[in-house]
Formats: structure tokens, sequence, C-alpha cells
């Protein structure tokens, strides 16, 4: 079963890791038919997709849950919108099969927007001339701090949009393509394509609007039932996804 749910509000603050947890104390407050891995230290079988950084909204976040015996959709639905915990928001659910590939085994696109205080001391005029710019170059090298690999990467790649939406309050919104090579950092974006130092320049509320997964060469809802019918990249099992 794969689950859409948003992230809002006090949620926003909470690590990866946390909302990992968060996930499974709701899993099992819904009393679904959750499968449980093997050995000593049993663990609720989930997959989640790409994370949002931590102070990021999210309007589209996904988790694939493995279930040990079959009810209807709607029942688990009505189940999760009952017990879901603050900040964490129900949107839908529905099956999809055990052999459609994993949400981060997939190329995916994402859209983020940035916005700004209604006084944020920003020359949206001069930041779009930088997008423009960004936008018109055939790679760009940087070398990550913090980096396993000191290797520049070629961020422009990555970038498929991106554009000014409104002035008052400012609000950009930038389009980005994920892989297994990686993705554009958040803060990179920030620095190289709205041109703003993050030490001075006052930073925007992001939130992630919306996902597409790549699917047979189109991208397409995560939550699209019909696309998820691809050739096998998992092991069989008996239960259900």
């Amino acid at each position: 079963m794969r689950v859409r749910y948003s992230k809002e509000e006090e949620a926003c603050l909470l690590s990866h890791h946390e909302v990992q947890a968060a996930l499974v104390r709701w899993l099992r407050r819904s009393n679904l038919p959750l499968v449980y891995s093997e050995g000593f230290n049993q663990r609720v079988r989930i997959e989640t997709g790409i994370p949002t950084g931590v102070g990021m909204v999210s309007l589209q976040e996904y988790v694939d849950v493995f279930l040990d015996a079959w009810s209807p959709v709607a029942d688990r639905a009505n189940a999760l919108e009952r017990t879901a915990p603050p900040g964490l928001r129900f949107l839908a659910a529905v099956d999809i099969p055990l052999t459609a590939p994993s949400l981060m085994g997939q190329p995916m696109i994402l859209r983020y927007e940035y916005t700004w205080a209604h006084r944020a001391d920003i020359d949206a005029e001069q930041m779009k001339a930088r997008m423009t710019s960004f936008l018109a170059l055939p790679m760009l090298m940087v070398e990550r701090e913090n980096s396993k690999s000191h290797a520049p990467k070629d961020i422009r790649k990555y970038v498929l949009t991106a554009q000014i939406s409104t002035r008052t309050p400012l609000r950009a919104h930038v389009g980005v393509f994920f892989d297994q090579s990686g993705t554009i950092r958040m803060d990179e974006v920030i620095k190289y394509i709205f041109g703003l130092d993050a030490k001075v320049a006052p930073m925007p509320i992001i939130t992630r609007q919306s996902v597409l997964l790549n699917m047979s060469d189109v991208f397409v809802d995560p939550m699209d039932v019909a696309a998820q019918a691809v050739p096998p990249h998992r092991p069989k099992s008996n239960h259900h996804d």
C-alpha cells in the first residue's frame, strides 16, 4: 500500500529518522496488519521516498507499507486519517503491486516553492537575472563541502525549471531532477540559482509541492496504480504491499 501524506507545522522540525519513527507509531495506532522484518529486532516494513530537510514543508510525502492481510482501501484510509499525528496529515492511499519499484529506485521530478516574507529585502529583478543566467549554463561544477567525494559535481543537470511566480510576496518555483547520482541541494539553489548569500540574506520558507516518478520512461503521479505494473524489481513475497 502506498500512502500520500503531508508534513507541516511542528512536523517540519523533525529529522528524517524522527519522521520515520513517527510514521511507524502512526501505522501501529491505525491497527493495520503490518508486516515485520525477521530476526531478533523486528521492524515494521516500510519504504519511504526522498526525504525533505529539517524546516521544510512538504505537501507530498510518500511511504510504501507492507501488509499481511487484505482489507478495503477505504477502511485503511479512514483508520490512517483518524490516527494521524500532529503535523502529518493523511491525504490518500492506494494498493500497488509488489513488483512496483521502490520509491527511491526510480528517477523523480520534484517541484519546490520558495517564499519570502513580505518585507524581505531582496531585489526580484536581480534574482530573475541570476536565474536566467544559471539556466543558460551548459553545466556548473561545484565541489561540495562535507562530501565523501571531493570531486566536483555538475549541479546544472539537476535543474529543469526556475522562475519567479509572484513579487509580493516574493515567490519562486524550481523543478529539479533526482536519480541515483543525486540532485541539487537546497543551499545550492539559494546560492547558485537565486544568487543569495545564505549568511546574510533572509531565508525563504521552502515547500515541496509535487513529486513525479519515472515509470517506463514516463513521469507519473506516484499514486498512479496502472503505471506501477512494470517488470519485477523486488523479490517475490506472499505479503500485500
